[in-house]
C-alpha cells in the first residue's frame, strides 16, 4: 500500500465514531484507489480529546490533598499553642499569640465546620479582636505562611526606621560583644552599666559629632542655599561699565479649551454631571519667563487657534512676537545693562526662514506661476564658486523675471466650560506661578546642563540632578540607612 492509502486507512480508523457508516464506506472506497495526483490530507486535531484522567478526579485528587495540608496545620499548630516550651512575643497575651489562635480558628472552622476560608478567617479575626476585613485578609496571609513555612507572623512594633537603637549600629554591637567576651568570667549588670555610659557612648557621641561637623553640616548646607536659599534671592551684580550681565528667557507655548474641566470630581449619588462633548474653542499662548521679574506679561501673545479664526502657530508669528513684543518687553524691564538669552525648544513652529531662503518645499515643478522669488545660490565647481540663478532674468522672451521651477492647573480648577471665561482666565492662571517656582526650574535646568556637560548619559544625568532634590526621606527623626551609606561613601 502507498503512503496516501495508509494515511487513509489510519484516519477512517481514528474516525469510526464520528463518521456515519454510509459516509466511511464511500471514503474507503474512494481512497483504496487513489489517484496519483490526489494527497490525503489528514483532518485537524478534535477540540474535545479523551484525557487519560478525568478532570473530575484530578479536581477531588487535589482537593483530598489540600484537606489534608490543611488538617496537617491545624494540628500542628495546636501543639504549638499548647506546647509550655513555646514562648510567643510579647507572651501568651502578645500580639504573636492573638495571631496564632486566629490561625487555628480559622482552619478550625475549615476543616470541621465545613465553612469557605473567606467567611472562616473573618470569624476567626473578630473572635480575637481584629476586624473584619481586614483582619480576615491578614488572617489568609498567615495561614499561607504557616502552611507553607510553619513560622508565625511577627509583630513590627517597634522596628520601624523612624525608632533607633544603638544596638541597630553594628560597630556598637562588636564593641559589646568584645567587651563580653573580655569579661566573660567577671560581668555583671553594673559592670556593663558603666562601660556603656562612661566608654562606649561618648567615644559613639565624638563618632558622631565628628561626622555632623565634618561631612553632614558642609552637605546639608550646600543643599540648603542651592535648593532653598539661592531660588528665593534674585542677586543683582553689579555690572562693570560697557558689559552686560545676560539674563535666561525661556520660552514655551501652551494650548488651553474651552471645556477642559476637572475630570474627576465628588457628586451626589446617583446623579452624573452633564459635561459637553469635544474640548470646545481653544488658545494657543506664547509666553517668556525670566527669573529676575517672572512672567513677562508685555511679551504673551495669544492666539484663537482653528480654520476658522485665527489660524494656526508658525514660525511667521513666533519672528513677530520675539521682534514686536519679547525683546521690547525684555528692554523696558531690565534697561540696557542686561541681555536677554533666549531659551527655545525644538518646535516645528519655530521653523521660520526668510522670504527669500532657498527651500525646495517653495518652488513649483515648473517655471514661473504662484511661488516664492528666491535669492540667488551658488556652488563650487573645478575649485570656482559658480552662481547659480534662482530667477529668469528681466529680458527673457516668454517669462521675464519670473523665478524657475524643478522636478493646562489653574485653567481646569477655574473652568466653568464657557470660552469668554477661558479669555479671563488666562493672564491670571500665566501670572499665578511664583517668581521662587520659576528660580527653581531654572536652578534644575542649571544642574541638568552640567551633568550633560560632564559628559553623564540620560540615566546617570538623572541621578545627578536628584541628589539635590529636597525629598529624599520623610523622617525628621533620623537619616535613612542608604543615605548615611551615600555620605560615608
Amino acid at each position: 500500500m502507498s503512503d496516501d492509502e495508509l494515511q487513509a486507512h489510519e484516519w477512517l480508523n481514528n474516525s469510526e465514531d464520528d463518521t456515519p457508516p454510509a459516509e466511511t464506506e464511500h471514503v474507503e472506497a474512494s481512497t483504496l484507489h487513489p489517484t496519483p495526483s490526489t494527497n490525503v490530507i489528514p483532518p485537524p486535531l478534535r477540540k474535545r480529546q479523551k484525557l487519560d484522567v478525568p478532570a473530575r478526579f484530578v479536581r477531588k485528587k487535589a482537593q483530598e490533598v489540600r484537606s489534608q495540608t490543611l488538617q496537617k496545620g491545624l494540628v500542628d499548630i495546636e501543639k504549638l499553642i499548647a506546647s509550655k516550651r513555646t514562648e510567643f512575643d510579647a507572651g501568651r497575651n502578645g500580639l504573636q499569640a492573638y495571631r496564632a489562635r486566629s490561625i487555628r480558628s480559622c482552619l478550625h472552622m475549615v476543616i470541621n465546620n465545613h465553612r469557605t476560608l473567606i467567611e472562616a478567617s473573618e470569624r476567626a479575626a473578630e473572635s480575637q479582636g481584629f476586624a473584619a476585613r481586614w483582619g480576615g485578609r491578614m488572617v489568609r496571609q498567615w495561614i499561607a505562611s504557616w502552611i507553607k513555612f510553619r513560622q508565625l507572623p511577627k509583630s513590627e512594633r517597634g522596628r520601624h526606621t523612624k525608632v533607633f537603637s544603638l544596638l541597630d549600629d553594628p560597630e556598637v554591637v562588636t564593641e559589646l560583644r568584645s567587651f563580653l567576651r573580655t569579661n566573660k568570667w567577671s560581668m555583671d549588670p553594673q559592670k556593663l552599666s558603666a562601660f556603656t555610659k562612661e566608654k562606649l557612648l561618648p567615644d559613639e557621641a565624638k563618632k558622631y559629632l565628628h561626622r555632623i561637623v565634618e561631612e553632614e553640616m558642609p552637605a546639608g548646607l550646600k543643599k540648603y542655599l542651592e535648593v532653598e536659599l539661592f531660588p528665593r534671592i534674585q542677586m543683582k551684580l553689579s555690572v562693570a561699565p560697557g558689559e552686560r550681565k545676560l539674563v535666561l528667557v525661556a520660552h514655551d507655548e501652551m494650548t488651553a479649551q474651552a471645556n477642559d474641566g476637572k475630570t474627576m470630581s465628588w457628586v451626589w449619588q446617583g446623579e452624573q454631571p452633564l459635561k459637553k462633548k469635544g474640548v470646545g474653542r481653544g488658545l494657543h499662548q506664547s509666553d517668556v519667563i525670566c527669573s529676575t521679574v517672572g512672567w513677562l506679561k508685555d511679551a504673551s501673545q495669544t492666539l484663537e487657534y482653528g480654520k476658522n479664526y485665527d489660524g494656526y502657530w508658525n514660525g511667521e508669528l513666533f519672528v513677530k512676537q520675539l521682534t514686536e513684543r519679547i525683546i521690547p518687553a525684555f528692554e523696558r524691564a531690565h534697561g540696557p545693562l542686561f541681555q536677554a538669552l533666549i531659551m527655545v525648544d525644538n518646535s516645528q513652529g519655530h521653523s521660520a526662514y526668510s522670504v527669500d531662503a532657498l527651500l525646495t518645499s517653495r518652488m513649483n515643478m515648473r517655471p514661473g506661476g504662484k511661488q516664492a522669488t528666491m535669492r540667488d545660490g551658488w556652488y563650487i565647481m573645478h575649485g570656482e564658486r559658480i552662481t547659480q540663478r534662482m530667477c529668469f532674468p528681466s529680458d527673457h522672451p516668454e517669462i521675464p523675471a519670473q523665478p524657475k521651477g524643478m522636478r493646562q492647573k489653574y485653567l481646569r480648577e477655574n473652568c466653568d466650560y464657557r470660552f469668554p471665561t477661558l479669555q479671563e482666565n488666562m493672564p491670571d492662571a500665566l501670572a499665578s506661578v511664583s517668581v521662587e517656582t520659576i528660580r527653581k526650574w531654572e536652578h534644575r535646568m542649571k544642574r541638568w546642563m552640567e551633568a550633560y556637560k560632564d559628559g553623564l548619559g540620560a540615566k546617570d544625568a538623572q541621578i545627578q540632578v536628584k541628589k539635590f532634590s529636597s525629598k529624599h526621606y520623610t523622617s525628621h527623626r533620623r537619616v535613612p540607612e542608604h543615605v548615611a551609606a551615600a555620605l560615608d561613601a
